[in-house]
Protein backbone atom coordinates (compact mmCIF):
# COMPACT_ATOMS: atom_id res chain seq x y z
CA UNK A 1 0.00 0.00 0.00
CA UNK A 2 1.55 3.33 -1.04
CA UNK A 3 1.56 6.87 -0.92
CA UNK A 4 0.46 8.92 -3.71
CA UNK A 5 2.46 11.99 -4.62
CA UNK A 6 0.37 15.16 -6.22
CA UNK A 7 1.63 14.53 -9.86
CA UNK A 8 0.27 11.00 -9.23
CA UNK A 9 -2.99 11.95 -7.60
CA UNK A 10 -3.24 14.16 -10.15
CA UNK A 11 -2.64 11.65 -12.91
CA UNK A 12 -4.76 9.07 -11.63
CA UNK A 13 -7.70 11.84 -11.27
CA UNK A 14 -7.16 12.71 -14.68
CA UNK A 15 -6.97 8.85 -16.07
CA UNK A 16 -10.93 8.08 -13.75
CA UNK A 17 -12.69 11.47 -15.26
CA UNK A 18 -11.79 10.84 -18.87
CA UNK A 19 -13.07 7.19 -18.67
CA UNK A 20 -16.07 8.84 -16.27
CA UNK A 21 -16.66 11.21 -19.81
CA UNK A 22 -16.26 7.86 -21.94
CA UNK A 23 -18.85 5.72 -20.15
CA UNK A 24 -21.65 8.82 -19.44
CA UNK A 25 -21.63 8.76 -23.88
CA UNK A 26 -22.49 5.06 -23.43
CA UNK A 27 -25.37 5.86 -21.00
CA UNK A 28 -23.51 4.71 -17.99
CA UNK A 29 -24.38 6.15 -14.71
CA UNK A 30 -22.03 6.45 -11.67
CA UNK A 31 -22.01 3.73 -8.92
CA UNK A 32 -20.35 3.39 -5.78
CA UNK A 33 -20.33 0.88 -3.08
CA UNK A 34 -19.23 0.02 0.21
CA UNK A 35 -15.12 -0.53 0.82
CA UNK A 36 -16.14 -2.83 3.88
CA UNK A 37 -18.68 -5.92 2.97
CA UNK A 38 -19.74 -8.98 4.46
CA UNK A 39 -16.96 -12.00 3.41
CA UNK A 40 -19.57 -13.95 2.59
CA UNK A 41 -20.58 -11.91 -0.10
CA UNK A 42 -17.04 -12.53 -1.58
CA UNK A 43 -16.85 -15.86 -0.89
CA UNK A 44 -19.83 -16.89 -2.99
CA UNK A 45 -18.85 -15.17 -6.18
CA UNK A 46 -15.07 -16.59 -5.51
CA UNK A 47 -15.25 -19.18 -3.11
CA UNK A 48 -12.42 -20.38 -1.90
CA UNK A 49 -9.38 -19.32 -4.84
CA UNK A 50 -9.97 -15.60 -3.12
CA UNK A 51 -10.29 -16.59 0.74
CA UNK A 52 -6.44 -16.28 1.13
CA UNK A 53 -5.68 -13.21 -0.66
CA UNK A 54 -8.54 -10.93 1.34
CA UNK A 55 -7.76 -8.77 4.08
CA UNK A 56 -10.59 -10.16 6.31
CA UNK A 57 -11.00 -9.56 10.59
CA UNK A 58 -13.88 -9.64 12.34
CA UNK A 59 -15.51 -7.01 13.55
CA UNK A 60 -16.46 -5.10 16.77
CA UNK A 61 -20.23 -6.76 15.95
CA UNK A 62 -18.83 -10.07 15.60
CA UNK A 63 -19.16 -9.75 12.04
CA UNK A 64 -16.83 -11.72 9.47
CA UNK A 65 -15.81 -8.65 7.46
CA UNK A 66 -13.16 -7.79 4.19
CA UNK A 67 -12.07 -5.38 2.79
CA UNK A 68 -13.66 -5.46 -1.10
CA UNK A 69 -11.05 -7.47 -3.69
CA UNK A 70 -13.08 -5.88 -6.46
CA UNK A 71 -16.62 -4.59 -7.27
CA UNK A 72 -18.60 -6.90 -9.23
CA UNK A 73 -20.13 -8.76 -6.42
CA UNK A 74 -21.05 -6.09 -5.03
CA UNK A 75 -22.65 -4.17 -7.91
CA UNK A 76 -24.28 -7.44 -8.45
CA UNK A 77 -25.94 -7.26 -4.84
CA UNK A 78 -27.12 -3.70 -5.61
CA UNK A 79 -28.43 -4.51 -8.55
CA UNK A 80 -31.24 -7.27 -7.26
CA UNK A 81 -31.90 -4.90 -4.25
CA UNK A 82 -32.96 -1.94 -6.47
CA UNK A 83 -34.78 -4.75 -8.90
CA UNK A 84 -36.41 -6.49 -6.08
CA UNK A 85 -37.43 -3.10 -4.65
CA UNK A 86 -39.19 -2.14 -8.22
CA UNK A 87 -41.08 -5.51 -8.26
CA UNK A 88 -42.71 -4.92 -4.61
CA UNK A 89 -43.29 -1.45 -6.18
CA UNK A 90 -45.25 -2.27 -9.33
CA UNK A 91 -48.63 -2.32 -9.34
CA UNK A 92 -49.34 -4.97 -12.06
CA UNK A 93 -47.92 -7.54 -11.89
CA UNK A 94 -43.97 -8.87 -12.62
CA UNK A 95 -42.45 -7.70 -15.35
CA UNK A 96 -38.96 -7.44 -17.19
CA UNK A 97 -36.03 -6.92 -15.04
CA UNK A 98 -34.37 -3.48 -15.67
CA UNK A 99 -31.45 -2.61 -17.62
CA UNK A 100 -28.47 -1.07 -15.39
CA UNK A 101 -25.28 0.47 -16.89
CA UNK A 102 -22.83 1.47 -13.72
CA UNK A 103 -19.80 2.49 -13.81
CA UNK A 104 -16.88 3.22 -10.68
CA UNK A 105 -13.65 3.54 -9.60
CA UNK A 106 -12.25 2.71 -6.31
CA UNK A 107 -9.57 1.58 -4.16
CA UNK A 108 -9.69 -3.15 -4.00
CA UNK A 109 -7.74 -4.57 -1.64
CA UNK A 110 -5.67 -7.79 -2.14
CA UNK A 111 -2.46 -9.80 -0.13
CA UNK A 112 -0.63 -12.13 -3.00
CA UNK A 113 2.73 -12.94 -2.21
CA UNK A 114 3.02 -14.47 -5.67
CA UNK A 115 2.80 -10.78 -7.51
CA UNK A 116 4.08 -7.51 -5.31
CA UNK A 117 2.80 -5.15 -8.28
CA UNK A 118 -0.70 -6.68 -7.88
CA UNK A 119 -0.94 -7.34 -3.73
CA UNK A 120 -2.12 -5.02 -1.30
CA UNK A 121 -4.01 -1.92 -2.64
CA UNK A 122 -4.93 -0.52 -6.18
CA UNK A 123 -7.85 0.75 -8.01
CA UNK A 124 -10.49 -0.31 -10.12
CA UNK A 125 -12.31 1.58 -13.06
CA UNK A 126 -14.86 -0.10 -15.09
CA UNK A 127 -18.45 -0.65 -15.86
CA UNK A 128 -21.28 -3.48 -15.64
CA UNK A 129 -23.97 -4.23 -17.62
CA UNK A 130 -26.86 -6.28 -16.22
CA UNK A 131 -29.99 -7.26 -17.23
CA UNK A 132 -29.75 -8.14 -20.75
CA UNK A 133 -28.57 -11.34 -22.60
CA UNK A 134 -29.07 -9.63 -25.59
CA UNK A 135 -26.29 -9.61 -28.29
CA UNK A 136 -26.69 -6.43 -28.73
CA UNK A 137 -25.01 -6.34 -24.51
CA UNK A 138 -22.13 -7.97 -25.40
CA UNK A 139 -21.43 -5.65 -28.52
CA UNK A 140 -21.91 -2.43 -26.55
CA UNK A 141 -19.58 -3.93 -23.87
CA UNK A 142 -16.67 -4.77 -26.32
CA UNK A 143 -16.82 -1.64 -27.88
CA UNK A 144 -16.62 0.28 -24.59
CA UNK A 145 -13.81 -2.12 -23.51
CA UNK A 146 -12.14 -1.15 -27.09
CA UNK A 147 -12.65 2.35 -26.89
CA UNK A 148 -11.33 2.86 -23.58
CA UNK A 149 -7.39 2.78 -23.70
CA UNK A 150 -7.63 4.71 -26.86
CA UNK A 151 -10.05 7.35 -25.03
CA UNK A 152 -7.13 7.16 -21.58
CA UNK A 153 -4.27 8.03 -24.52
CA UNK A 154 -2.45 3.99 -24.41
CA UNK A 155 -2.21 3.17 -28.19
CA UNK A 156 -2.11 -0.32 -29.87
CA UNK A 157 -4.76 -2.31 -27.34
CA UNK A 158 -6.16 -5.24 -28.54
CA UNK A 159 -8.90 -7.65 -27.02
CA UNK A 160 -8.46 -11.03 -26.62
CA UNK A 161 -11.93 -13.25 -27.01
CA UNK A 162 -13.12 -16.18 -26.05
CA UNK A 163 -16.78 -17.85 -25.46
CA UNK A 164 -17.16 -19.79 -22.58
CA UNK A 165 -20.50 -21.50 -23.85
CA UNK A 166 -18.76 -22.66 -26.79
CA UNK A 167 -16.03 -24.39 -25.08
CA UNK A 168 -19.30 -26.14 -22.70
CA UNK A 169 -21.00 -27.08 -25.78
CA UNK A 170 -18.17 -29.41 -26.61
CA UNK A 171 -17.58 -30.56 -23.11
CA UNK A 172 -21.39 -31.44 -23.17
CA UNK A 173 -20.88 -34.43 -25.79
CA UNK A 174 -18.56 -35.89 -22.80
CA UNK A 175 -21.05 -35.54 -19.62
CA UNK A 176 -18.76 -34.28 -17.41
CA UNK A 177 -19.59 -32.82 -13.69
CA UNK A 178 -19.57 -29.06 -12.68
CA UNK A 179 -16.53 -30.10 -10.61
CA UNK A 180 -14.55 -31.08 -13.68
CA UNK A 181 -15.71 -28.40 -16.09
CA UNK A 182 -14.91 -25.52 -13.70
CA UNK A 183 -11.34 -27.47 -13.66
CA UNK A 184 -11.31 -28.09 -17.24
CA UNK A 185 -12.12 -24.09 -17.47
CA UNK A 186 -9.48 -22.84 -15.43
CA UNK A 187 -7.09 -24.68 -17.03
CA UNK A 188 -7.08 -23.53 -20.69
CA UNK A 189 -4.21 -21.22 -20.56
CA UNK A 190 -2.03 -24.45 -19.84
CA UNK A 191 -3.26 -26.94 -22.13
CA UNK A 192 -3.05 -27.45 -25.71
CA UNK A 193 -3.77 -30.17 -28.42
CA UNK A 194 -0.04 -31.98 -27.52
CA UNK A 195 -0.25 -35.26 -25.29
CA UNK A 196 2.34 -33.55 -22.96
CA UNK A 197 0.03 -30.67 -21.76
CA UNK A 198 -2.88 -33.41 -21.44
CA UNK A 199 -0.98 -35.51 -19.50
CA UNK A 200 0.14 -33.01 -17.42
CA UNK A 201 -3.52 -31.55 -16.74
CA UNK A 202 -4.91 -35.15 -16.11
CA UNK A 203 -2.26 -35.40 -13.41
CA UNK A 204 -3.20 -32.30 -11.82
CA UNK A 205 -7.07 -33.55 -11.84
CA UNK A 206 -5.80 -36.71 -10.31
CA UNK A 207 -4.27 -34.93 -6.83
CA UNK A 208 -7.60 -32.58 -7.12
CA UNK A 209 -9.67 -35.62 -7.14
CA UNK A 210 -11.78 -34.15 -9.92
CA UNK A 211 -11.47 -38.44 -10.96
CA UNK A 212 -12.87 -41.25 -9.28
CA UNK A 213 -10.40 -43.54 -7.42
CA UNK A 214 -11.12 -42.54 -3.79
CA UNK A 215 -12.96 -44.59 -1.48
CA UNK A 216 -16.01 -43.52 0.28
CA UNK A 217 -16.33 -43.78 3.88
CA UNK A 218 -19.29 -46.13 4.96
CA UNK A 219 -21.18 -43.80 7.29
CA UNK A 220 -21.43 -41.56 3.93
CA UNK A 221 -23.50 -43.91 2.28
CA UNK A 222 -26.84 -42.53 3.52
CA UNK A 223 -25.85 -38.96 2.31
CA UNK A 224 -24.73 -40.19 -1.36
CA UNK A 225 -27.99 -41.91 -1.55
CA UNK A 226 -29.61 -38.89 -0.85
CA UNK A 227 -28.04 -36.80 -3.25
CA UNK A 228 -27.35 -39.64 -6.51
CA UNK A 229 -28.88 -38.12 -9.85
CA UNK A 230 -29.58 -34.49 -8.68
CA UNK A 231 -28.07 -31.69 -10.38
CA UNK A 232 -24.91 -30.16 -8.55
CA UNK A 233 -27.15 -27.16 -7.54
CA UNK A 234 -29.82 -29.46 -6.01
CA UNK A 235 -27.38 -31.58 -4.66
CA UNK A 236 -25.63 -28.92 -2.58
CA UNK A 237 -28.92 -27.25 -1.69
CA UNK A 238 -30.09 -30.89 0.26
CA UNK A 239 -26.23 -31.03 1.98
CA UNK A 240 -26.67 -27.15 3.42
CA UNK A 241 -30.06 -28.43 4.64
CA UNK A 242 -27.79 -31.30 6.01
CA UNK A 243 -25.33 -28.87 7.63
CA UNK A 244 -28.48 -26.98 9.34
CA UNK A 245 -30.08 -29.74 11.05
CA UNK A 246 -26.70 -30.98 12.34
CA UNK A 247 -24.82 -29.03 14.68
CA UNK A 248 -21.58 -30.92 15.14
CA UNK A 249 -20.98 -30.83 11.38
CA UNK A 250 -20.32 -27.24 11.48
CA UNK A 251 -19.03 -27.09 14.39
CA UNK A 252 -16.11 -28.96 13.14
CA UNK A 253 -15.82 -26.67 9.75
CA UNK A 254 -12.33 -24.82 11.29
CA UNK A 255 -11.71 -22.26 9.17
CA UNK A 256 -13.48 -23.35 5.78
CA UNK A 257 -16.52 -21.53 4.82
CA UNK A 258 -19.78 -23.53 4.06
CA UNK A 259 -19.66 -23.60 0.34
CA UNK A 260 -16.24 -24.65 1.06
CA UNK A 261 -17.36 -27.39 3.04
CA UNK A 262 -20.03 -28.65 1.10
CA UNK A 263 -18.60 -28.47 -1.88
CA UNK A 264 -15.79 -31.00 -0.66
CA UNK A 265 -18.31 -33.28 0.80
CA UNK A 266 -19.94 -33.34 -2.71
CA UNK A 267 -16.96 -34.17 -4.29
CA UNK A 268 -16.47 -36.96 -2.23
CA UNK A 269 -19.78 -38.69 -2.32
CA UNK A 270 -19.99 -38.21 -6.45
CA UNK A 271 -16.46 -40.24 -6.69
CA UNK A 272 -15.08 -38.05 -9.00
CA UNK A 273 -15.43 -38.32 -12.52
CA UNK A 274 -14.17 -41.15 -15.05
CA UNK A 275 -10.82 -40.92 -15.40
CA UNK A 276 -11.50 -41.30 -19.26
CA UNK A 277 -14.17 -39.38 -19.74
CA UNK A 278 -11.83 -36.13 -18.05
CA UNK A 279 -8.80 -37.45 -20.80
CA UNK A 280 -11.84 -36.82 -23.66
CA UNK A 281 -12.38 -33.34 -21.92
CA UNK A 282 -9.36 -32.05 -21.73
CA UNK A 283 -8.30 -33.33 -25.09
CA UNK A 284 -11.35 -31.58 -26.68
CA UNK A 285 -10.83 -28.25 -24.61
CA UNK A 286 -7.04 -28.53 -25.62
CA UNK A 287 -8.17 -28.38 -29.56
CA UNK A 288 -9.90 -25.22 -28.43
CA UNK A 289 -7.13 -23.51 -26.44
CA UNK A 290 -5.29 -23.94 -29.65
CA UNK A 291 -7.45 -21.54 -31.88
CA UNK A 292 -6.25 -18.33 -32.02
CA UNK A 293 -5.89 -15.63 -34.37
CA UNK A 294 -7.94 -13.14 -36.20
CA UNK A 295 -12.18 -13.58 -35.76
CA UNK A 296 -12.75 -15.00 -39.64
CA UNK A 297 -10.20 -17.96 -39.45
CA UNK A 298 -10.67 -18.50 -35.60
CA UNK A 299 -14.34 -18.91 -36.23
CA UNK A 300 -14.18 -21.31 -39.04
CA UNK A 301 -11.62 -23.58 -36.90
CA UNK A 302 -14.03 -22.81 -34.20
CA UNK A 303 -17.00 -24.58 -36.65
CA UNK A 304 -14.89 -27.63 -37.66
CA UNK A 305 -14.14 -28.41 -33.79
CA UNK A 306 -17.67 -28.33 -32.62
CA UNK A 307 -18.60 -29.91 -35.98
CA UNK A 308 -16.57 -32.87 -35.63
CA UNK A 309 -17.68 -33.78 -32.30
CA UNK A 310 -20.91 -33.56 -32.83
CA UNK A 311 -21.69 -30.32 -30.15
CA UNK A 312 -24.60 -28.15 -30.48
CA UNK A 313 -23.88 -25.20 -33.25
CA UNK A 314 -26.06 -22.99 -31.41
CA UNK A 315 -23.45 -21.11 -29.08
CA UNK A 316 -20.51 -20.92 -32.29
CA UNK A 317 -23.25 -19.68 -34.46
CA UNK A 318 -24.06 -17.15 -31.76
CA UNK A 319 -20.43 -16.13 -31.62
CA UNK A 320 -20.22 -15.65 -35.43
CA UNK A 321 -23.49 -13.17 -35.05
CA UNK A 322 -21.64 -10.99 -32.61
CA UNK A 323 -18.32 -11.13 -34.33
CA UNK A 324 -20.26 -9.82 -37.48
CA UNK A 325 -22.18 -7.28 -35.56
CA UNK A 326 -19.22 -5.61 -34.25
CA UNK A 327 -16.79 -6.22 -37.51
CA UNK A 328 -17.96 -2.55 -38.35
CA UNK A 329 -17.06 -0.60 -35.23
CA UNK A 330 -14.11 1.40 -35.72
CA UNK A 331 -12.99 1.11 -31.96
CA UNK A 332 -13.01 -2.73 -32.53
CA UNK A 333 -11.63 -2.96 -35.85
CA UNK A 334 -8.17 -4.33 -35.93
CA UNK A 335 -8.26 -4.60 -32.45
CA UNK A 336 -9.61 -7.67 -31.97
CA UNK A 337 -8.36 -11.68 -31.54
CA UNK A 338 -9.67 -14.40 -31.12
CA UNK A 339 -8.09 -16.87 -27.85
CA UNK A 340 -9.64 -19.52 -26.47
CA UNK A 341 -6.77 -20.08 -24.10
CA UNK A 342 -7.86 -17.17 -21.62
CA UNK A 343 -8.70 -18.90 -18.44
CA UNK A 344 -11.42 -17.97 -16.19
CA UNK A 345 -11.48 -20.10 -13.04
CA UNK A 346 -14.85 -19.03 -11.54
CA UNK A 347 -18.22 -21.12 -12.45
CA UNK A 348 -20.30 -18.04 -12.90
CA UNK A 349 -18.93 -17.15 -15.82
CA UNK A 350 -20.48 -17.99 -19.17
CA UNK A 351 -20.37 -17.01 -22.66
CA UNK A 352 -18.00 -14.12 -24.06
CA UNK A 353 -14.84 -13.34 -21.78
CA UNK A 354 -11.79 -11.02 -22.93
CA UNK A 355 -8.45 -9.18 -21.81
CA UNK A 356 -7.41 -6.02 -22.80
CA UNK A 357 -3.79 -5.98 -23.44
CA UNK A 358 -1.35 -3.52 -24.32
CA UNK A 359 2.22 -3.14 -26.10
CA UNK A 360 4.05 -6.17 -28.17
CA UNK A 361 4.95 -8.04 -24.89
CA UNK A 362 1.04 -8.09 -24.14
CA UNK A 363 0.99 -6.59 -21.23
CA UNK A 364 -2.80 -7.31 -19.07
CA UNK A 365 -4.69 -4.10 -18.37
CA UNK A 366 -7.93 -5.39 -17.25
CA UNK A 367 -10.35 -7.64 -18.68
CA UNK A 368 -14.24 -9.07 -18.46
CA UNK A 369 -16.47 -10.93 -19.09
CA UNK A 370 -20.39 -12.24 -19.18
CA UNK A 371 -21.56 -13.47 -15.74
CA UNK A 372 -25.12 -14.82 -15.82
CA UNK A 373 -24.92 -16.93 -12.86
CA UNK A 374 -22.88 -14.49 -11.00
CA UNK A 375 -26.78 -13.62 -8.60
CA UNK A 376 -27.68 -17.11 -8.55
CA UNK A 377 -24.48 -17.40 -6.71
CA UNK A 378 -25.32 -14.32 -4.45
CA UNK A 379 -28.80 -15.89 -3.65
CA UNK A 380 -31.12 -14.96 -6.34
CA UNK A 381 -33.92 -17.36 -7.39
CA UNK A 382 -32.60 -17.37 -10.57
CA UNK A 383 -29.50 -16.26 -13.43
CA UNK A 384 -29.82 -12.29 -14.46
CA UNK A 385 -27.85 -11.65 -17.27
CA UNK A 386 -25.23 -9.22 -16.86
CA UNK A 387 -21.77 -8.31 -17.86
CA UNK A 388 -18.63 -6.31 -17.67
CA UNK A 389 -14.81 -5.19 -17.46
CA UNK A 390 -12.77 -3.82 -15.31
CA UNK A 391 -9.36 -2.47 -15.53
CA UNK A 392 -6.16 -1.62 -13.16
CA UNK A 393 -5.62 1.87 -12.88
CA UNK A 394 -1.95 1.50 -12.20
CA UNK A 395 -1.62 -0.19 -14.86
CA UNK A 396 -3.03 2.15 -17.13
CA UNK A 397 -1.06 4.80 -15.54
CA UNK A 398 2.40 2.75 -16.66
CA UNK A 399 0.92 2.30 -20.11
CA UNK A 400 0.59 6.06 -21.48
CA UNK A 401 2.94 7.55 -22.68
CA UNK A 402 4.88 10.15 -20.61
CA UNK A 403 4.14 13.96 -21.61
CA UNK A 404 7.25 16.65 -22.29
CA UNK A 405 6.06 18.77 -19.51
CA UNK A 406 4.55 16.81 -16.43
CA UNK A 407 3.46 20.44 -14.87
CA UNK A 408 1.21 21.83 -16.76
CA UNK A 409 1.08 25.68 -16.58
CA UNK A 410 -2.42 26.48 -15.67
CA UNK A 411 -0.96 25.05 -12.51
CA UNK A 412 1.57 27.47 -11.80
CA UNK A 413 0.33 29.75 -9.00
CA UNK A 414 0.57 33.54 -8.36
CA UNK A 415 2.60 34.02 -5.06
CA UNK A 416 0.83 36.64 -2.70
CA UNK A 417 3.32 38.31 -0.57
CA UNK A 418 2.33 41.04 2.35
CA UNK A 419 4.80 43.41 3.14
CA UNK A 420 4.35 42.78 6.89
CA UNK A 421 1.36 42.39 9.11
CA UNK A 422 -0.31 45.50 8.35
CA UNK A 423 -0.86 43.88 4.69
CA UNK A 424 -2.41 40.80 5.86
CA UNK A 425 -5.40 42.12 5.06
CA UNK A 426 -4.68 43.44 1.60
CA UNK A 427 -3.17 39.92 0.60
CA UNK A 428 -6.02 38.18 1.75
CA UNK A 429 -8.33 40.65 -0.73
CA UNK A 430 -5.67 40.15 -3.69
CA UNK A 431 -5.71 36.26 -3.35
CA UNK A 432 -9.32 36.39 -3.28
CA UNK A 433 -9.49 38.14 -6.53
CA UNK A 434 -6.76 35.59 -8.23
CA UNK A 435 -9.13 32.95 -7.65
CA UNK A 436 -12.08 34.18 -8.42
CA UNK A 437 -10.84 35.03 -11.82
CA UNK A 438 -10.32 31.04 -12.14
CA UNK A 439 -6.28 31.36 -10.91
CA UNK A 440 -4.39 29.93 -8.11
CA UNK A 441 -3.24 31.98 -5.29
CA UNK A 442 -1.14 31.17 -2.73
CA UNK A 443 -0.57 33.19 0.29
CA UNK A 444 3.16 33.56 1.23
CA UNK A 445 2.92 32.79 5.07
CA UNK A 446 6.67 31.75 5.50
CA UNK A 447 8.28 30.17 2.75
CA UNK A 448 7.62 29.20 -0.74
CA UNK A 449 5.13 26.42 -2.14
CA UNK A 450 6.11 23.18 -2.30
CA UNK A 451 5.22 20.78 -5.40
CA UNK A 452 6.04 16.83 -4.52
CA UNK A 453 8.73 17.85 -1.60
CA UNK A 454 10.42 20.42 -4.60
CA UNK A 455 9.75 24.49 -4.89
CA UNK A 456 6.55 24.62 -7.37
CA UNK A 457 6.48 26.70 -10.76
CA UNK A 458 5.60 29.91 -9.46
CA UNK A 459 3.25 31.86 -12.43
CA UNK A 460 4.23 35.65 -10.55
CA UNK A 461 4.77 37.24 -7.41
CA UNK A 462 2.23 39.68 -6.15
CA UNK A 463 3.62 42.35 -3.37
CA UNK A 464 1.14 43.48 -1.33
CA UNK A 465 1.36 46.62 0.96
CA UNK A 466 -1.10 47.77 3.70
Amino acid sequence: MRDLSADACRDARAVQQRFAALVARYGYLPMDVPILESTELFMRKSGGSLASRMYSFIDPGSNAVSLRPEFTSAIMRRYLETAADAAAAAAAGPSAPPVARWHYAGPVFRYDTADAAGSGQFTQIGAELIGSDSILADAELLSLAAAAPAALGIPGCQLRLADLDVLDSVLDTVGLSDRARSFIVASMNSIGPDAHSIAAALEQARQLHVMAGHDLPDDANVLAAAVAGLPDADARAVLFGFMRWNGSAASAAGQRTPDEIVNRLLRKLRGGDAPDAVAHGLKLAGQLAAVKGPPDAALAQVRAIVSANGAAPAAAERLAALLDVVSDDPAIANHLSIDFSLARGIAYYNGIIFDIVAGPAGANLGGGGRYDALARALGSPSNVPALGFACTLEKLLSAIPPTADDTPADDAPTVITPAGPDAYRAALRAAGNVRRNGGIAVLDVGGPPAHNGKPANIRTVQRCDS
